[in-house]
């Protein structure tokens, strides 16, 4: 490896650390916000909607915004490096120039953070970070390469990704709707189906703040938390038979790597649920998925297609 290769490593190493911070410093404020964990639970939840929920640490808001700052600059620098490499490095330059566009619209997006009624502007968020960490994480992952093994494989990775993806959007719905409580128990919500619709799943209709400031319960929250419940069946069961094939193919790191992680999301997510909905669970549900992501997006690029 060159010393300008190695420099644009090192960089991209130390920006994928920076923006996994930012991501779970972002999901931290983002769950809070909706006022799960606040005093009195769930009196208290969804009460942001009239700025009532209970202020964060300083420090957090304070970290968030100085370590996003510098993902920004650092997004920066590596398109320019990317640009002036693009002879000897092309496949560099268009995932840098993606990470530093989607570093853009997230900047653009903070005009309406503030505004928690609109669960476009927290889907947004969520789904700017996550993408932010799989690019520099493909970033990563071609200058630090494996040899590639032959594998059937390869073509069942990407659905893979894609069911995750899904699901961690329609998560993302779902808090942004304030919908963790609408579903208690295991049991989930009886009959929620006779009122489900799809304009349950438009990111861009406003939510209604009840009297008092919490925000008026609908057929909306109960839509989303079940069929986020109902999408967790296929994922699980996708992924389950990949961890297996990988399994017989002797991958024996990768298979249970992907079936433990996977464990550990469904265990966090019956928590969650059976659990009241703490805080603290459903923000490792949020990086439990995305290290899912990571784990595909790995698979995927050391796989190859059998000869």
């Amino acid at each position: 490896m060159t010393d300008g290769n190695r420099t644009f490593h090192l960089l991209v190493q130390l920006t994928f650390a920076l923006m996994a911070v930012v991501v779970v410093l972002s999901a931290y404020m983002r769950l809070s916000a909706t006022g799960l964990g606040c005093t009195g639970w769930p009196s208290c939840y969804g009460r942001i909607l009239a700025g009532l929920a209970p202020p964060r640490p300083e420090w957090i808001n304070a970290t968030h915004r100085i370590a996003a700052s510098i993902m920004g600059l650092a997004a920066l620098v590596l398109a320019m490096l990317a640009w002036r490499r693009r002879a000897t490095a092309p496949r560099d330059l268009p995932l840098a120039l993606a990470l530093l566009g989607v570093t853009a619209l997230l900047a653009a997006l903070g005009k309406w953070t503030h505004d928690a009624r609109l669960p476009a502007v927290a889907l947004g968020n969520l789904l700017g970070g996550v993408g932010m960490l799989l690019l520099l994480w493909r970033l990563h992952l071609g200058h630090a390469p494996q040899p590639a093994a032959p594998s059937g494989l390869r073509g069942w990775i990407l659905p893979g990704l894609a069911l995750v993806a899904a699901q961690t959007a329609l998560g993302g719905m779902a808090s942004a709707n304030f919908a963790a409580s609408s579903c208690a128990g295991l049991s989930g919500c009886e009959g929620w189906w006779h009122q489900a619709a799809l304009a349950s799943f438009n990111p861009f209709a406003t939510l209604d703040v009840a009297q008092g400031g919490n925000f008026s319960p609908s057929a909306t929250q109960q839509t989303l938390h079940m069929t986020h419940r109902l999408l967790a069946l296929p994922v699980i069961c996708y992924l389950v038979w990949l961890g297996i094939r990988l399994l017989q193919e002797n991958r024996r790191g990768s298979g249970l790597l992907l079936i433990s992680t996977l464990a550990l999301q469904a265990a966090l997510g019956i928590g969650a649920i059976t659990g009241g909905s703490p805080l603290w669970l459903i923000l490792l549900h949020n990086i439990a998925a995305a290290f899912l992501l990571l784990i595909l997006l790995t698979l995927g690029y050391r796989l190859r297609k059998r000869a």
